[in-house]
């Protein structure tokens, strides 16, 4: 991707799924997202090399964590370090992103359902455009961001992934959490306590 780019980049996913999907730029993929059979690791890869982009870890009991062998050192960080949360100045939660090109704010957005703000807190830097009947679900990313590219993927694959597992766990009967409160947990409770 080019770094000096213009014109925003529109990655669309060929599934509407944060775990199993090629991801396509100019109807060419880009990025392959895999997950374990045991669904604790998602893998996101290039389409080109099979290098690693990102790594994701969801755990049970220990805190979930993401890596990027790309950035300095290849340790993983936990995805609470990660993804910070903060209050923003209008008094809403987000989630605060260290990207190589500055601090982000990931939050819920009422009409792209997930939004990246840039350091302003008021400009959108990545939001996903809905899978609708007429066409699939895509992340739109501003220009200018170009190095942060791996963290913004995973940040919305996690994001969205736990959305979606507490939706569907809500449509079991259990509370629905807004977007704030699942990126805040680390483990999904999915059954009555004991």
């Amino acid at each position: 991707m080019d770094s000096n780019s213009t014109t925003e980049t529109c990655l669309v996913f060929g599934e509407n799924s944060m775990v199993a999907t090629m991801i396509m730029l100019n109807s060419v993929p880009v990025y392959k997202v895999s997950t374990s059979k045991h669904g604790g690791t998602t893998d996101v890869r290039s389409s080109d090399t099979d290098a690693l982009v990102a790594r994701i870890e969801r755990r049970e009991i220990l805190p979930d964590t993401v890596k990027f062998p790309d950035m300095k050192g290849t340790k993983s960080l936990r995805v609470s370090k990660w993804l910070k949360r903060t209050t923003l100045a209008d008094g809403t939660t987000a989630f605060a992103l260290q990207c190589a090109d500055g601090p982000c704010f990931l939050r819920n957005h009422h009409i792209h359902r997930l939004a990246l703000y840039g350091t302003d807190q008021t400009s959108i830097v990545a939001h996903w455009k809905p899978q609708t009947v007429s066409s699939p679900l895509t992340l739109i990313i501003s220009p200018g961001v170009e190095r942060s590219h791996a963290q913004i993927i995973a940040a919305f694959l996690y994001a969205e992934q736990k959305m979606r597992s507490m939706e569907q766990t809500g449509r079991l009967g259990v509370q629905t959490l807004t977007a704030v409160q699942i990126a805040q947990s680390s483990t999904v409770v999915t059954g009555p306590p004991i």
